[in-house]
């Protein structure tokens, strides 16, 4: 087991979660969204989530993030939470969850193609560009969106201490 808990100074995940619910929720929805505990908006409207803890066991990596979005719109009717996500991508593939309710409630939303990491001297990143939905996370988003729905892609960046 490869820890880089303590090796790691900075790294993150970026994920817009679906172009079009953002579009939905701000445009013609009228409704807003919000980032807390760390996490930010990028330039391109994408959310980023700060890396809390990278750990690598058995080929596969556990990245945990920290920070919430939620999206809201139809005065409360539409509330979509995304919190404190979490990572495990390997040979086989990979698997994103995330805290969806506020009483702690886990989900396993997404699974992405397998992804090996980029190498530099200072890095390990990865993109996952085939993002699928899973039926466990069909309700976060209401059942709008059936099981198997493309995704944004996620990126994933470690940065390590030289």
């Amino acid at each position: 087991m490869t820890s880089l808990h303590d090796a790691v100074n900075r790294g993150s995940l970026t994920w817009a979660v679906r172009d079009s619910l953002l579009r939905y929720v701000t445009v013609v929805a009228r409704g807003s969204y919000t980032v807390e505990g760390g996490a930010t908006i990028t330039t391109d409207g994408a959310f980023a989530f700060p890396l809390r803890r990278a750990v690598q066991t058995d080929g596969q990596w556990h990245l945990s993030f920290a920070g919430s979005v939620r999206l809201t719109a139809h005065h409360g009717f539409l509330d979509v939470l995304i919190a404190d996500p979490e990572l495990v991508t390997g040979h086989e593939g990979g698997m994103l969850s995330a805290r969806t309710n506020v009483d702690g409630t886990t989900t396993l939303i997404a699974a992405t193609d397998a992804e090996v990491p980029q190498h530099s001297d200072v890095d390990l990143a990865w993109t996952a560009n085939d993002v699928h939905l899973l039926e466990s996370g069909v309700e976060l988003f209401g059942g709008v969106y059936p099981a198997g729905t493309d995704l944004a892609p996620l990126k994933v960046r470690v940065s390590l201490d030289s």
